[in-house]
């Protein structure tokens, strides 16, 4: 049987977590991080953080990647994706390959918390994690929203 393309049903794409609960980059929950912008009365869902705003997960995440820089002295994006998505739950070559490849940043070079490589590479992971669109312009006004 044929059916025309008008009879065809389009599906609509339900939002995924990350995006219902505001966290573009799927950050896990841990009561010993108390982010600002977590929801009041149900700070996490399914294990992952559930903020009242997109800005305070991304502020959480730029502050969790400085926190890597800072204390744990990864630098480089490899260093920091093999952290944020470890090879025992992800694919971490092919994860640091589509975050890096797609905004054209060497894997292994450093970046400084306060360049722009930074909110290239955020913006990045919110894409590769939820599917988000932003732009490294949008994470640098976040960025100086909160002093970061």
């Amino acid at each position: 049987m044929l059916t025309s393309a008008s009879s065809v049903r389009r599906t609509r794409r339900l939002p995924n977590l990350g995006t219902m609960c505001n966290n573009p980059l799927n950050i896990r929950y841990s009561a010993r991080n108390r982010w600002k912008g977590l929801h009041p009365t149900s700070p996490q869902v399914a294990g992952f953080c559930h903020f009242t705003a997109k800005v305070y997960g991304y502020r959480a995440a730029l502050l969790l990647l400085r926190r890597y820089m800072l204390h744990y002295g990864l630098t480089t994006p490899r260093q920091m994706l093999s952290r944020w998505a470890p090879p025992a739950e992800n694919d971490t070559d092919i994860y640091v390959a589509c975050i890096c490849g797609r905004i054209g940043l060497d894997p292994d070079r450093p970046v400084s918390f306060d360049g722009p490589e930074l909110s290239l590479l955020v913006a990045s992971m919110a894409r590769q994690e939820t599917g988000a669109e932003v732009n490294e312009a949008q994470i640098q006004e976040i960025r100086e929203t909160f002093g970061l």
